[in-house]
């Protein structure tokens, strides 16, 4: 098979690609060795944001005062919660799925590709070749060489909705966009949260903006080492 494209990944970029190109007439393959989908819908921007919403209405509970609703103490059911996020995902999941892309015209390959020559990829045993090829195989969490650690059952933001307790104390390494995301969120639903940062928070952000995200994680009780 001679392809117009190959695709090698079936995350947020690799999908828009193959979508786009296939839509425009041109012969896809799109080979993905893992979840449709890839990081943004099963470990990134739709579970993230999913918990988000569910910690944003248990702190609108506690906030309610200020409209002259009594304020209560909200009662967090992780599991129900986690629940809720896995619920988001699978709504989202047709739109990302083989069966639609499938349906565009373009074949897809569940494995993992390989170069087996400048034009040329390899995957389940079949080589293909194509006019163009592109790598959208996205990132992994970065572990960081921290004495002690690799013995640890640590998490990252590809196993940390898969919990079902909540933890008494959620340790945070890094005080970038994911790190503070989660401090908040999971403090909000009632964990003792500590965020530690070798440097600043969110380094690439505006400082203002910064000051104004510092102060209301400190004010909902993370406790920040920077």
């Amino acid at each position: 098979m001679r392809p117009d494209l190959i695709v090698i990944g079936a995350g947020a970029a690799g999908l828009s690609v193959a979508s786009g190109a296939a839509q425009m007439g041109a012969r896809v393959v799109l080979i993905e060795g893992g979840a449709m989908g890839g990081d943004c819908l099963n470990h990134g921007c739709v579970p993230s944001k999913a918990l988000i919403a569910a910690a944003s209405a248990a702190e609108a509970m506690r906030q309610a005062g200020r409209f002259g609703i009594a304020p209560v103490t909200p009662e967090v059911d992780l599991t129900a919660v986690m629940e809720h996020v896995a619920g988001v995902i699978a709504e989202i999941a047709p739109h990302d799925s083989q069966a639609r892309f499938e349906g565009l015209g373009v074949r897809v390959i569940r494995g993992a590709a390989r170069f087996a020559g400048p034009r040329e990829v390899a995957v389940n045993g079949e080589v293909l070749s194509a006019r163009r090829i592109v790598i959208a195989t996205g990132s992994r969490p970065f572990v960081p060489p921290v004495p002690g650690l690799a013995g640890l059952p640590y998490l990252t933001n590809e196993t940390v909705f898969g919990l079902r307790t909540l933890p008494r104390h959620l340790l945070v390494l890094g005080g970038g966009p994911v790190g503070v995301e989660l401090a908040q969120a999971f403090r909000r639903l009632g964990a003792e949260v500590t965020l530690v940062q070798s440097g600043a928070l969110l380094t690439r952000d505006d400082p203002e903006a910064v000051e104004v995200v510092r102060a209301a994680l400190l004010n909902e009780g993370v406790v920040l080492r920077e």
